[in-house]
């Protein structure tokens, strides 16, 4: 686990490293309770400047998803559909979830999505949150070698925010083969995605 200090409001290198992590691996952030203070949240004080930083150099797509509205699966994808650009409301199934993901309507360089407060779905339903885990990860490595679909190409990645989670709480779905497709190939597989795990202070 790598530790990002972002507390330390006068050294500000950690955005830039929090950002390049962010463009390279689907992201696991974790805090402490003894790192909460009533004016100031390590999680969304890491997540914001991290997406600002990305959004000012430009070429990438943010889609947010905020976490404390998201109990069911009507709340995802109410959500999902208007966090990237898509223009019908979609079906309230993890098929429609995963067809929203692989979205072809537009071609970012980068598409990062940014689930905030991610322990309050998991804790509500934890087969739903595995469920929707498994599909935004899939999705990302698809898109992000271009084997989603022909001729589309985007690194999309996820940055997954917990709140009092431990580490322990998550290890089976982080080390999980997920079911794979390659449409080159034709084949299907089963296969372990990459994660960067970050405790932020």
């Amino acid at each position: 686990m790598r530790r990002i200090e972002a507390g330390e409001i006068s050294e500000f290198n950690w955005i830039e490293q929090g950002a390049k992590l962010a463009l390279n691996s689907n992201l696991i952030c974790l805090t402490k309770a003894e790192f909460e203070k009533d004016d100031y949240s390590p999680l969304q004080w890491f997540g914001t400047n991290v997406i600002q930083e990305l959004a000012k150099r430009g070429e990438t797509e943010i889609c947010p998803l905020f976490g404390e509205q998201i109990k069911s699966i009507d709340d995802y994808c109410y959500q999902l559909c208007r966090t990237i650009p898509w223009g019908f409301e979609m079906g309230r199934n993890s098929h429609a979830i995963y067809d929203v993901l692989l979205n072809f309507e537009t071609e970012p360089k980068n598409r990062i999505f940014i689930w905030y407060d991610c322990q309050t779905l998991m804790n509500k339903d934890r087969n739903l949150f595995n469920e929707i885990f498994e599909r935004m990860v899939v999705a990302g490595y698809l898109n992000s070698i271009g084997e989603a679909t022909h001729n589309y190409q985007v690194n999309q990645k996820n940055i997954f925010l917990f709140r009092e989670t431990q580490l322990e709480e998550l290890i089976e779905m982080i080390n999980k083969e997920y079911y794979t497709p390659n449409i080159s190939l034709n084949e299907k597989s089963y296969m372990k995605h990459d994660f960067e795990i970050l405790e932020i202070k």
